[in-house]
């Protein structure tokens, strides 16, 4: 059997420091251990600036397989983990993996250098793909994997795990990580630096959101209550865990099951806090849902709103009821869960008006925490194809490849400076509130880390630095 290596690219700068589990790499690990292999995952977060720690793997325990999950932001430490890989280990296959690499395979195996491609998710298919490789078997036809075959890159159709399958699944290998790391850096509820461990307890999304990669596909697919509960019950019980990050794609779909697991914590598993910083669908929450949601321990959620405009809802395919929404939030408030919106300013067509709007309506919503990013067309998404539409009219010319949180254009009917303007103001109208100020400071979950979220939010009021790409 083999030694694989998987490896967790990171992006870290000022203001954006987050780090969770790789929990995609953990199934992974867990199902190669299943087939017999020996497994490593090194989260670059312990040496993202000089990989000196990946270099000494490399050359000291010597992989057969190399892994790499990747998401956009992390394309330039990918290219860096690359140059040391094929340095050092020149021969040995390269497999992509995550949300870029699925939803731009031709791109990661011609540009970036990968051997092969797992597209979507790659528990079945990475032990089969490394079990052909091994035996000399054909493995450019396996379903969900992209290879360059006769100087092509040949894509085969995904077939996303049955629920059946997504249950028969081990528990992720958390014994693969050194969970020292993840505790002292941000993570996706942004509430402070502490132990915690991040579950998925379904995966897909029936939801067609324009900007999203939607790399767990369409179906919703959910693990049994049973299934989450005893993953819950192991990690507080033998692992320690009292605090949980929960980020399905829409937790609450099946909302008697969400029913069925907050009442299993609450009778099996007792005295833990849980967080939700992605994927509730928020019209479709009711208050009894909030309520159970407190008692069962939640202490944040977060709701994706990005736009209040009907017209930019529909147009995005979101859809959200925006007055259900409220009623969702009010309800949060209400039961004393810190209550985070997420807001994107730029849609295309968007106009100043627009989003004026969507920055009041945070402003008058009793959320205790709002945060505004600017509208990023990621290649491989349908909003990216939207944006190709609008630069073309602007005569930009721009690579999609390159865009990313800190790289994006302009793509709405705002000219520069007023997408400036309106997102500053979108920070200054919400935060520059005693009331919700005070709100915020005896609601969030650790005060001591109040300070540094402060900062990272007035440098999003300053002015953005050149112009957009």
């Amino acid at each position: 059997m083999s030694k694989i290596l998987l490896i967790k690219p990171r992006f870290i700068e000022l203001g954006f420091s987050l780090i969770t589990q790789p929990v995609g790499l953990m199934y992974i690990g867990a199902a190669l251990q299943r087939a017999a292999h020996e497994t490593k995952i090194h989260d670059c977060g312990l040496d993202y600036k000089d990989l000196h720690i990946l270099r000494s793997t490399l050359t000291g325990w010597k992989p057969d397989f190399v892994g790499i999950s990747i998401i956009i932001t992390e394309l330039e430490n990918t290219k860096k983990i690359m140059k040391v890989v094929r340095e050092i280990l020149p021969d040995v296959p390269v497999i992509f993996g995550g949300p870029w690499p699925s939803a731009n395979p031709e791109e990661a195996i011609k540009i970036i250098g990968a051997d092969f491609v797992v597209m979507g998710e790659g528990e079945l298919v990475f032990p089969e793909l490394i079990n052909a490789v091994e035996k000399d078997l054909p493995a450019d036809s396996i379903p969900g994997t992209a290879s360059l075959v006769g100087g092509q890159v040949k894509i085969n159709q995904v077939h996303p795990l049955t629920e059946e399958e997504l249950n028969s699944l081990p528990f992720p290998a958390w014994e693969l990580l050194d969970h020292k790391l993840y505790a002292k850096m941000d993570s996706m509820a942004s509430v402070g630096h502490r132990p915690y461990m991040t579950i998925v307890t379904s995966r897909g999304c029936p939801y067609k959101c324009a900007y999203c990669h939607r790399t767990m596909g369409k179906a919703f697919r959910k693990r049994s209550v049973e299934s989450v509960l005893a993953e819950m019950e192991e990690l507080r019980f033998r692992h320690g865990f009292k605090e949980f990050e929960i980020v399905d794609d829409c937790f609450n779909l099946d909302r008697k099951r969400m029913h069925a697991i907050l009442d299993g914590i609450r009778n099996r598993i007792g005295d833990v806090k849980l967080h939700f910083p992605n994927g509730v669908r928020a019209d479709m929450l009711k208050p009894e849902d909030l309520k159970l949601l407190k008692l069962a321990g939640t202490v944040s959620i977060c709701f994706a709103i990005e736009t209040s405009s009907p017209r930019l809802q529909k147009m995005i395919h979101k859809n959200l009821n925006i007055d259900k929404a409220v009623c969702a939030i009010n309800a949060s408030v209400k039961e004393g869960i810190y209550s985070i919106g997420f807001f994107m300013i730029g849609f295309p067509t968007e106009t100043y008006e627009e989003a004026f709007d969507t920055v009041e309506f945070a402003a008058r919503s009793n959320l205790h925490r709002a945060v505004f990013v600017y509208v990023t067309p990621f290649a491989g998404t349908e909003l990216a194809e939207m944006a190709v539409d609008v630069l073309k009219n602007k005569s930009y010319i721009i690579h999609l490849q390159k865009i990313n949180f800190y790289n994006t254009p302009n793509i709405s009917a705002m000219t520069d400076s007023q997408l400036q303007n309106v997102f500053q103001r979108g920070y200054r109208r919400f935060y520059l509130n005693p009331k919700r100020l005070l709100r915020l400071a005896i609601r969030y979950p650790r005060v001591l880390y109040l300070p540094q979220y402060a900062l990272i939010t007035l440098i999003k009021t300053l002015p953005k630095s050149g112009k957009f790409v």
